[in-house]
């Protein structure tokens, strides 16, 4: 449902995954409501092989996580 970017935090020095709705589905809010959900989902998990959720967000209007 979504894109997934490879990045590096630079403050922290890390390597993040940046998830974004794809353009098509960036002002439809019944994606956004998805794309929260699954974030809420993968920050109550706690396990090496899940990734952590740190920050749910808009950038330029556009749902990331």
């Amino acid at each position: 449902m979504g894109v997934v970017y490879k990045a590096e935090d630079l403050k922290l020095g890390r390597l993040v995954a940046l998830k974004f709705l794809p353009s098509e589905l960036a002002s439809d809010p019944v994606a956004f409501e998805r794309l929260q959900r699954e974030a809420r989902a993968a920050s109550a998990l706690d396990h090496p092989n899940i990734c952590s959720i740190y920050h749910l967000d808009e950038h330029e209007d556009s749902p990331l996580s």
